[in-house]
């Protein structure tokens, strides 16, 4: 198992149904962004600027 990844840490709450978000990747006109994903009403919330290159 990779040990960079962890995905035992628990994500945020969604805001619209309460579900547990999960870490992931959305392409936007900016390119390539952080996100997270709600698996039961599949809300998006991104995270701007995290995988950018200022942010590095």
């Amino acid at each position: 198992m990779d040990e960079e990844f962890d995905f035992s840490e628990p994500g945020p709450l969604c805001p619209a149904c309460g579900t547990e978000m999960t870490q992931d990747g959305v392409d936007t006109a900016e390119g390539l962004e952080s996100c997270h994903r709600c698996p039961r009403c599949k809300l998006v919330i991104v995270v701007p600027g995290l995988w950018t290159d200022e942010a590095k």
